[in-house]
């Protein structure tokens, strides 16, 4: 591969511009206790058509005449609840397809079946906004103003910070305040090419080496590479032009951690297999970048990182545009945690799921759903420990007062209503990263709301 296109290949998945990509494994640092996933549920998602449902309640009925002026269109279904954990039925507006219906319902049911024990949902949050910037903003830093590092970043800065891909983003806030690079990295097809540069000749299929890396031929490539490159860093006289090339082509190497990304993403394709995963054919989006994000952590080259789906920003027809959308999300999320535990990491790695903020708690008059301030968040975590729910929204749908121990509703002299902020601290607690130095510089409410006691 040219140089060229070897750094056209680079910029396509952000890392021209970061900190050196190699290491060699004799020196690469050891692995990581932890790991990070956040989830963006792009648009404002509706969190009563996912793990706050409110049903029939007929709450609304000046606002709307939809359903009676009720939140949801079809009632609750007491049957789908573990723990505290209650999530939505899937109502038959949602398609006038049987087998659509079906398979929504599979990927909701099989979701909060599969991981409620594992998981803490974080009702009645109130954003403080329905504008799209500021409430990314403070679903994932904490904060509505400008200038705070989204939490992925916040905590690649603090635990790893010189790792090659420390932060990678698919979207969403991924603000960094400089702390950290961010590395784009959605293509894996992009980055196994990276990662190994010289498999293919041009895209005719023939291998220098077979896929168990045996044939001898590429050995003869390397040899007149290793041999050109002491040519040039011979008589190249700048010590920058030096180190640069050198790390040019230590990038290469399979014995870096960027050539063990290539190992590892190739396992994870070729044994935790999408359609397998639930359904066929289904939106690849989230799966393509949970394989890189997967590989990526098992390569010891990211501590953190964004995926990112959109659609849920469901101003017309919220129930068809929905809860397909939602239920790809729950699938992809899936996907995600069965590609970590085939990497035998799913024990180190937290997963926040959430969204701009909410949609309006009844339907206008498009049978759609606008932009709403109260809103949720779930959170898959190894010290998790039955279905639990901290935080509660009122029947209609409002941010209510709650015991800051307990996360139940009441009127004690110290209940508060729960905001981002308190949430991005107990996630910073949960992460082992809330006495770090950077938190004086991005400091957020102690209020000592016990959401993953």
């Amino acid at each position: 591969m040219k140089r060229r296109n070897f750094l056209q290949l680079m910029a396509a998945t952000g890392m021209t511009a970061h900190m050196p990509l190699w290491s060699p494994k004799a020196h690469a640092a050891s692995a990581l206790d932890k790991y990070l996933v956040v989830v963006n549920a792009s648009g404002g998602w509706d969190p009563t058509s996912l793990c706050d449902p409110k049903g029939l309640n007929q709450a609304y009925p000046d606002q709307s005449d939809r359903h009676e002026g009720s939140t949801n269109s079809v009632e609750i279904d007491p049957t789908k609840q573990i723990g505290d954990i209650r999530w939505s039925a899937v109502p038959e507006t949602a398609s006038n397809n049987v087998d659509v219906l079906t398979r929504i319902t599979e990927q909701f049911d099989g979701f909060f079946t599969t991981y409620a024990n594992r998981m803490t949902v974080i009702n009645g949050i109130d954003t403080g906004t329905n504008n799209h910037d500021s409430g990314n903003r403070a679903i994932w830093s904490g904060n509505l103003d400008a200038g705070y590092p989204s939490i992925s970043a916040y905590y690649a800065a603090t635990v790893a910070p010189n790792l090659p891909m420390a932060f990678i983003s698919n979207g969403g806030y991924d603000f960094t305040d400089s702390l950290v690079p961010r590395a784009r990295a959605s293509n894996a097809d992009f980055i196994d090419q990276l990662a190994d540069p010289n498999k293919y000749y041009n895209d005719i299929g023939f291998l220098y080496r077979d896929s168990t890396r045996t044939i001898n031929q590429y050995d003869r490539v390397k040899e007149a590479r290793a041999a050109r490159l002491a040519r040039q860093i011979e008589n190249e006289t700048l010590p920058l032009r030096r180190k640069q090339l050198s790390q040019l082509f230590g990038i290469r190497s399979e014995e870096s951690n960027l050539g063990q990304l290539s190992v590892h993403l190739d396992d994870i394709k070729a044994n935790v297999i999408p359609d397998e995963n639930w359904h066929e054919n289904r939106s690849d989006s989230l799966k393509n970048q949970a394989q890189v994000v997967v590989a990526a952590f098992k390569s010891n080259l990211a501590a953190s990182a964004n995926l990112n789906i959109g659609g849920f920003d469901t101003h017309g027809n919220h129930d068809s545009s929905a809860y397909p959308q939602l239920g790809d999300l729950l699938e992809g999320v899936h996907y995600l945690m069965a590609a970590l535990e085939f990497a035998g990491i799913a024990n180190k790695t937290t997963v926040v799921i959430g969204s701009d903020f909410g949609r309006t708690p009844y339907y206008n008059s498009g049978n759609g759903k606008d932009h709403w301030p109260v809103t949720s968040m779930m959170v898959i975590h190894p010290t998790a420990t039955g279905g639990r729910v901290f935080g509660e929204s009122t029947s209609d749908f409002n941010s209510q007062t709650i015991n800051l121990q307990t996360g139940i509703a009441g009127t004690g002299a110290n209940d508060l209503i729960l905001t981002p902020e308190h949430v991005n601290y107990s996630l910073r607690t949960l992460l082992g990263v809330n006495n770090n130095v950077l938190a004086e510089s991005y400091p957020l409410a102690s209020d000592a709301f016990n959401i993953f006691a």
